[in-house]
């Protein structure tokens, strides 16, 4: 059930309304496997309102899980050298998705000349202009860090200059790197309070 506040009316009294399936990408040894998840819609028992309560481990609109996301959006925010192209690889391999390769008649040169998908630079780059974009919705969670914890320095991140190539995407990558910070702070402080944060309308 729902622990936040019905953004109509207040209320914290909420009723099962629907259920539905809806699948995830996980990556598990460098293969992207899809899962499913039971979601549930809520209705408020006061004004109507129906949401959507995510599980903690998934993003609103997002396809992959929260710390696939988090995690490789940190490592290109936080790492200087990093590259798009190196993020999205594990020990120098590709990231492949879990794809019948061929129908099983196919030739052997047909099976060799299939293309395997794999995950796209662009992928996370779209992940960290979304976490960014959240700057105004994420503004609670900033108080509630810099209250956890006053003395961190949640906005020192240097972003390196070959990063980005006008001042609205580096900014774009700074507010993701703070909001990424404080997703840490949270996790490590207060659970509960990171987990109210994957609802979503």
């Amino acid at each position: 059930m729902p622990t936040a506040q019905c953004q109509t009316c207040g209320s914290r009294h909420f009723q099962r309304h629907q259920q539905r399936l809806r699948w995830f990408l996980q990556v598990v040894e460098r293969i992207v496997h899809p899962i499913h998840c039971l979601l549930v819609r809520w209705c408020c028992g006061n004004c109507g309102t129906t949401l959507t309560h995510l599980p903690w481990f998934c993003v609103p609109y997002k396809r992959y899980l929260r710390e696939e996301i988090e995690d490789r959006s940190q490592a290109y925010v936080a790492t200087e050298p990093m590259s798009y192209r190196q993020v999205v690889k594990e020990r120098g391999a590709e990231v492949v998705y879990d794809d019948p390769i061929a129908a099983a008649g196919s030739t052997q040169a047909a099976k060799e000349a299939e293309a395997v998908r794999a995950l796209a630079p662009s992928t996370v780059h779209r992940w960290i202009s979304a976490i960014a974009a959240r700057r105004e919705p994420w503004q609670p969670a900033v108080r509630l860090a810099r209250q956890l914890d006053p003395g961190a320095r949640l906005s020192t991140l240097v972003i390196a200059a070959t990063k980005y190539r006008s001042t609205a995407r580096q900014h774009v990558l700074e507010a993701c790197g703070l909001l990424l910070r404080i997703l840490a702070l949270m996790a490590g402080k207060n659970p509960t309070q990171l987990a109210t944060l994957g609802s979503s309308p």
